[in-house]
């Protein structure tokens, strides 16, 4: 704008300084050639006198001192008599302008251009009084004979004008755009400035208004929309379509591992070849979900294009953590293959021993040890019922069992009582050491959380090996210690000695028995009291479990 104004000013300024000169250089041009008619008409004043009295002789003494041309017309118009060209030479001047003239009025005067172009002359004229006509005549230069005789003073003037015209120019338009260039836009109504801009100002604060409310209504949405995906659990991610990343939550980083997203694109990522496949075909308009395994994670995918006015311009994915899930469906199928296996097998003795003691000729001490076999069996059938029950109803979030203050140690005590026949058939010590310890909580399952431990010690253990119960507060918390010289756990099975049927040495199981439920019930009965369970173990040196109430 700024440019604009100044050459339109430079421009203005130029034109006005030249054609003020030509008016000057015209005014000047013209009054100059009054000024020499005036003086020819003085000249000829006295010319006309001094040949009235001397003749040619008086005209002969001028030739030489005037620079004017006189010219001395008969009354019939032949030339008497001229200082520059031979009289034989001229033409008859009767019907010159002003020899008309001067005949008639007394004075008379003219202006022609020469031949040439190049010059004007001018005359005046005086009637004599024999009839006789004086003239005198100048020669004056045209305007472009003039100038190109004066081109330097004119190129100076030029020169001039031109630096005065920038000057103006620079300076008027540096004062005409300065207060639209200091305009607060912010604040526009607060700034002084041209009535001719004002309602492009009004215009500029009502956009300004408008502009402050979309964007306090986009930081407000803005706000809402990141709140909302950064406490989602599953990833967000937002792309265009030349893969650029264009949104994502702090989800998405946790789920793929990746530190950064900024600025980057799909194809850059470190990320699984199906992961960007499957984003590549939502970008092209297909929607697309999978769930694919992820390092040691499994992740499903949720890709749908993004259309505006019929047109693709990117895909939003949703990425879910289904490890998890994963997992307890595999645990579904083990467990039912498990339960499926542990039925079967009493079923299967318990079937054998009927149809032995069905058969006509068995003998009655067969018959007794078959009836033994199938008691054994039709309460192995029952525990193992009695232990699913109890981890359905802990399984249930709905089942409340009433809580009441328990002496935790005098139920260590009571499975000691238990258990000790037990040991001591197994050749194993059994001792318990504490005092009495306060835990609000459910006596059964309390129950079943120490006799499951206790029990666990005493089968996974060695021949003259020992159980230690230790029950006591320590450091304000409730706390019970059951610690053994058994077989021990490798570290890789640690973390799954609580799942349901899961067995460490399956086939020391079989000879000590058990459903595989017992650790599962510990485990649901210690999350129902908000305990902490720590397993210290190693193979061959015995295992260590403390829980705090």
């Amino acid at each position: 704008m700024t440019k604009k104004i100044f050459k339109n000013i430079f421009l203005a300024c130029f034109s006005m300084l030249v054609v003020t000169i030509v008016i000057i250089f015209g005014v000047m041009y013209n009054y100059h050639g009054k000024q020499i008619m005036n003086e020819l008409h003085s000249e000829i004043n006295i010319i006309s006198v001094g040949v009235e009295d001397g003749g040619t002789k008086y005209l002969d003494t001028l030739s030489k001192s005037e620079k004017a041309r006189i010219t001395w017309v008969n009354k019939d118009g032949s030339i008497k008599y001229d200082s520059n060209v031979s009289k034989s030479k001229m033409e008859n001047h009767l019907n010159r302008k002003e020899i008309k003239d001067a005949m008639k009025n007394g004075t008379g005067e003219d202006i022609r251009m020469s031949d040439t172009l190049s010059e004007r002359t001018m005359y005046c004229a005086k009637l004599l009084s024999d009839g006789s006509v004086i003239r005198i005549s100048t020669n004056q230069y045209t305007v472009w004979i003039l100038l190109l005789n004066m081109w330097q003073p004119l190129a100076i003037v030029v020169i001039i004008a031109l630096v005065l015209s920038y000057i103006i120019a620079y300076l008027s338009s540096k004062k005409i755009v300065m207060p639209i260039n200091d305009l607060d836009l912010e604040n526009v109504e607060a700034v002084t400035t041209y009535e001719e801009i004002e309602p492009l100002v009004h215009k500029i604060s009502h956009q300004n208004r408008v502009i402050r409310d979309q964007i306090k209504e986009l930081k407000r949405t803005q706000a809402e929309f990141n709140v909302i995906t950064s406490n989602m659990k599953e990833g967000l991610l937002v792309l265009d379509l030349q893969g650029k990343i264009l949104s994502y939550n702090k989800s998405v980083k946790k789920l793929l591992n990746i530190s950064s997203l900024d600025d980057e694109y799909l194809e850059d990522l470190s990320i699984d070849d199906e992961f960007k496949t499957n984003i590549n075909n939502a970008i092209h308009g297909t929607h697309m979900s999978d769930t694919f395994e992820y390092g040691d994670r499994y992740l499903s995918l949720y890709c749908n294009p993004v259309e505006v006015d019929g047109k693709i311009k990117g895909a939003v994915a949703v990425i879910l953590d289904v490890t998890e899930k994963h997992q307890r469906e595999l645990l579904r199928r083990e467990f039912s293959a498990n339960v499926s296996h542990e039925l079967k097998t009493p079923l299967t003795a318990i079937l054998a021993s009927a149809e032995i003691i069905g058969m006509e000729a068995t003998p009655k001490e067969t018959v007794t040890h078959f009836a033994h076999n199938i008691t054994k069996e039709a309460n192995r059938l029952i525990t193992l019922v009695n232990d699913i029950i109890k981890l359905s109803k802990l399984d249930d979030k709905s089942y409340e069992p009433e809580d009441k203050e328990v002496d935790i140690y005098e139920i260590a005590k009571n499975v000691e009582d238990t258990l000790s026949p037990i040991a001591d058939n197994c050749g194993v010590k059994l001792t318990l050491y504490g005092e009495k310890t306060i835990v609000h909580g459910v006596p059964t399952l309390l129950s079943e959380i120490v006799y499951n431990l206790v029990d666990n010690a005493i089968k996974y253990n060695k021949p003259n090996g020992s159980v230690t119960i230790t029950v006591a507060p320590i450091n304000g918390k409730a706390t019970l210690i059951v610690e053994d010289t058994g077989i021990g756990i490798s570290k890789e099975d640690q973390s799954r000695i609580f799942e349901r049927f899961y067995r460490v040495d399956k086939s020391h199981s079989k000879e000590v028995g058990g459903t595989g439920l017992g650790l599962s019930i510990v485990k649901h009965g210690v999350e129902h009291h908000n305990g902490k369970m720590k397993v210290e173990s190693e193979l061959g040196k015995g295992t260590k479990i403390t829980i705090k109430f």
